[in-house]
């Protein structure tokens, strides 16, 4: 049985949650709390050394960090979402780890600060988060040059970059960014939200941040 580690703030847990989904995966999700120290445990140190999410186990074998993991659901299950040719699979790694690397980047230094320091009672980076504006509006822009090109980001079949793309957005209107100027980004977002492996983790990255906000 395959268990997957994480939480619904975390947009790389997200991404492993979503694809999953998608692929066909079936699997149990383990929410671990960050407030009371889950990460920190030792049994979860065995699986996770740097004690970060997500994680997953297959059995005996266990894999850390969001796009090892994707990539082996998709491998061990077959999906087209990863292809198989050689060129194809690299046009979607390329997309995914830009994803990952630019747009994640800004994404997540923004909500950091301006959500998650206040209530870790730490100093807000205000450095931190114009950088992060400055990376999103920048990344997301090359983004949407590429949707105004193919209908999904790596070409014309959905892909796990599409996925890890999503994940990484989600975010957007919590963190204030305006994503609105993107019109090619905003189709396809809508589009994808509707579908059934988004529908099945939950209906909004703002309803599970005031599910942790209210407990704050």
């Amino acid at each position: 049985m395959i268990t997957i580690y994480g939480n619904d703030l975390s947009v790389f847990s997200n991404n492993v949650k979503l694809s999953a989904n998608a692929i066909g995966v079936e699997y149990e999700f383990k929410a671990l709390d960050f407030r009371a120290g889950d990460m920190q445990k030792p049994e979860f140190v065995a699986i996770s050394p740097s004690g970060k999410i997500p994680a997953m186990t297959d059995g005996n074998f266990s894999l850390f960090e969001s796009s090892s993991i994707i990539k082996y659901l998709a491998d061990k299950q077959g999906s087209d979402l990863y292809p198989k040719d050689l060129q194809q699979r690299y046009t979607v790694d390329k997309w995914l780890k830009f994803s990952n690397i630019h747009v994640a980047s800004g994404v997540t230094k923004v909500l950091f600060n301006k959500m998650f320091a206040p209530i870790m009672e730490i100093p807000v980076d205000e450095r931190a988060m114009e950088d992060g504006m400055n990376f999103y509006n920048r990344f997301v822009g090359v983004i949407d040059a590429q949707l105004g090109k193919t209908k999904y980001l790596a070409g014309d079949a959905l892909s796990l970059a599409d996925i890890t793309l999503l994940a990484m957005l989600d975010p957007s209107e919590a963190a204030g960014f305006d994503i609105t100027p993107y019109a090619n980004v905003v189709k396809w977002r809508n589009a994808l939200k509707q579908e059934k492996f988004y529908t099945d983790s939950f209906t909004s990255y703002e309803d599970a941040l005031k599910v942790i906000m209210a407990g704050a």
